[in-house]
């Protein structure tokens, strides 16, 4: 095993070429793997109930002035419209979009983490503004650690302090809180529960993101968490009110707005624990000790916790970048220390800053390779074993793919957000494209050829069938998913950048990427803004590469 921080630049450089040929015959799905087993839905919460029928949604206008919030907050003294603790969180050029983002979702969560990992045990508020046009009668919160092979409950859900009993649907992984006075446009309320769910110890769905394993506690959407309410979206299909739907078995399953979260967590001393945003405050008591975590904004919340971390440290511009792993695991932590901040590097100069102050690697037990959440990416535990082979590779030319897939996200997923259900291909399809990217920035032609080659090598699992790119999760079968968004995806991409000329390309893809941060991106507007930069007419690309036919 070459240690790379032996090497000379160009020593790096010729390396990465080497390594980067054999993507040829790789298979990088850096947020997938086949798909894993199901797991049995938990008995000791309530039945589920129907599901749902979703509304159509209303035609978008602007929202009215903000009420103000009726209910202050009981498990912080921090006001609802105090943006001060999240700042430390952004570089300075970023912080003023926290006033403009005066009706995004604020969620304060109390959580208490046992000493045996078998029950997390916590209290949520959040206070949700309407930003539709129409009155709401009710809030969706999603439970998916009830799809993940944990057992997710609520209890003491009040509105405003008014007692409200919830429903549990979609097979539990949903629950609707009625409003007991419906919110206007541009009300707020403050909606309180307690949450308690049982942690795993076998890896379930969802790729074995949540739950206790190996030493390594992995909390992936493990609190109620509110969807995206899509009063009017373009694109495939039609707008759908609130996104609920029972999770597929392949695919991402979230769909969130940008929201601020405060995190206070109370755990045993000896824990290292890596989360989304920075800690804030920390206090230690004996064997426990009491961290805040202020992330924001953020599509969502994630923690990752063990013993036996260790980290090693970079900067990048204004942003500290950390590496997590075992001490055995030390040159793996290294390398995707360095592929990070090359990757930093690398979508910094193309699209924009990365926003954060804090940008984490943590090497975590794991279905897929990779998982990426705000401020977060979780690297799988093999992919650090200099002696390990992956998928017939050995593991760095798997870890360096999947960390600059991973960091991609941050630019597309978590700042632009966009409905991952849905619309998949907007985020997966444009971040293996950009990964190709790095390698050009990084390894030079060469190495981009063989990332590119890569995909080819993917579709061609499934003999290079012209299957729509833009379908939603559930629409593909088999290995379809991962061959046609991960493989034929980006290589639309790449048809669209030929299309439009590589610098009207690049200029379109930077603005996509400015105009639509921290709101939400869909595949029609992604057209429309290309086709404005290009001044041209790209009907009969989408409907050769994205759409259904």
């Amino acid at each position: 095993m070459i240690n790379q921080s032996s090497l000379t630049p160009k020593a790096k450089t010729t390396l990465r070429t080497i390594l980067a040929t054999l993507l040829i015959l790789a298979v990088l799905a850096a947020c997938t793997t086949p798909t894993p087993t199901a797991t049995p839905f938990p008995t000791n919460i309530p039945e589920p109930t129907a599901a749902p029928t979703p509304s159509e949604g209303p035609t978008a206008v602007s929202v009215p002035s903000l009420t103000p919030t009726r209910i202050a907050s009981h498990l912080f003294d921090v006001a609802w419209d105090d943006r001060a603790i999240f700042r430390e969180g952004l570089i300075g050029a970023e912080q003023a979009v926290l006033d403009q983002l005066s009706g995004a979702s604020v969620y304060h969560i109390d959580l208490q983490i046992p000493d045996d990992f078998s029950l997390l045990q916590g209290r949520e508020e959040v206070r949700y503004t309407n930003q539709e046009d129409e009155p709401l009668d009710e809030v969706y919160f999603r439970l998916f650690a009830n799809t993940a092979g944990g057992a997710a409950a609520v209890s003491a859900v009040r509105v405003d302090g008014q007692d409200v009993e919830p429903v549990y649907e979609l097979w539990n992984s949903a629950v609707r809180v009625p409003l007991p006075v419906a919110l206007l446009p541009g009300e707020r309320a403050v909606i309180q529960m307690d949450f308690e769910v049982e942690v795993p110890r076998e890896m379930g769905g969802n790729y074995g993101l949540f739950g206790y394993f190996d030493g390594v506690l992995v909390l992936d959407e493990f609190y109620p968490v509110i969807p995206v309410y899509d009063d009017e979206r373009a694109g495939p299909e039609p707008a759908e009110g609130w996104n609920v739907e029972v999770p597929s078995p392949g695919g991402d399953i979230t769909y969130f707005d940008a929201s601020l979260y405060l995190v206070r967590v109370t755990a045993p001393a000896a824990l290292t624990v890596v989360a989304s945003g920075v800690e804030a405050g920390r206090e230690c008591k004996a064997d426990t000790c009491v961290l805040t975590f202020a992330a924001g904004p953020a599509r969502d919340f994630y923690l990752a916790a063990s013993e036996n971390y260790t980290v090693i440290s970079e900067r990048v511009g204004g942003t500290t970048v950390n590496s997590y792993a075992f001490p055995e695991r030390a040159d793996g932590a290294g390398l995707a220390l360095q592929f990070a901040t090359d990757a930093l590097k690398s979508f910094n100069a193309r699209f924009g800053v990365y926003p954060y102050t804090e940008f984490d690697v943590v090497s975590t037990p794991m279905l897929a390779l990779g998982m990426e959440y705000p401020g977060v990416v979780a690297i799988a535990l093999n992919l650090y074993d200099p002696n390990e082979e992956v998928r017939g590779l050995p593991s760095q030319v798997m870890l360096e793919g999947t960390v600059a897939h991973e960091v991609a996200h941050q630019w597309f997923y978590n700042a632009v957000g966009n409905d991952q259900v849905d619309e998949p291909w907007l985020d997966e399809a444009i971040v293996q494209y950009v990964t190709g990217l790095y390698h050009l920035d990084v390894g030079g032609e060469r190495a981009a050829q063989g990332w590119r080659d890569g995909l080819y090598y993917r579709w061609d699992r499934v003999e290079r069938a012209d299957i729509p790119i833009g379908m939603p999760v559930r629409a593909y079968t088999g290995g379809e998913y991962g061959a046609i968004v991960y493989g034929r995806g980006p290589l639309f991409v790449e048809a669209l950048a030929k299309e439009m000329g590589q610098e009207t390309f690049d200029e379109f893809l930077r603005d996509y990427y400015t105009s639509h941060k921290w709101g939400i991106g869909t595949g029609d507007a992604f057209r429309q803004l290309a086709e404005h930069h290009c001044q041209c007419d790209l009907t009969a690309l989408f409907e050769e590469w994205v759409y259904e036919k």
